[in-house]
């Protein structure tokens, strides 16, 4: 199995994952940080907590609020997760189908590099019409796919 079949199967199988998954409710994080939302809703003081990690009060405070700042590690995550008897979940769930994304990377690639000869071509009077420019860019999107060479683009290219 070439590097381009290989990719295109491991899409397929983590988008079929990701549409089995429902998400959604647990996608945006509780605007207190997920360690204060649960040890509320457990009824766990941040001195109880501190206790099970073994530090203080303050540490808790200062990682409850380093969590919603973004500035907490995924094993610190892991550590008050297992002293909160709950389980880390870690994941990169993609804001469409990971084959839509490569599509579009590989359309863009196309558009880039066709439009470059076609530009070109016209410079020259050889110009070709619209229907042609687009048929061009998707055989060449559709071989960049199967080759598996489609994030060679430059910086600044990345969808947004």
């Amino acid at each position: 199995m070439r590097k381009g079949q290989r990719a295109a199967q491991a899409r397929r199988e983590l988008d079929r994952k990701f549409a089995a998954a429902s998400l959604e409710p647990i996608v945006a994080r509780p605007r207190s940080g997920w360690i204060r939302a649960v040890r509320g809703a457990l009824g766990m003081s941040q001195e109880a907590l501190a206790a099970r990690l073994g530090v203080t009060r303050g540490a808790v405070n200062k990682l409850e609020h380093a969590e919603t700042a973004g500035g907490v590690t995924l094993a610190k995550l892991a550590e008050v997760a297992a002293a909160l008897d709950c389980t880390l979940v870690y994941a990169l769930v993609p804001r469409t189908t990971l084959d839509a994304t490569v599509r579009a990377q590989a359309r863009r690639v196309a558009a880039a590099s066709v439009g470059y000869a076609g530009r070109t071509m016209a410079l020259e009077a050889q110009g070709v019409d619209d229907e042609r420019q687009s048929e061009a860019e998707e055989r060449f999107a559709d071989d960049l796919i199967a080759r598996g060479d489609l994030w060679r683009a430059p910086a600044g290219d990345a969808p947004r």
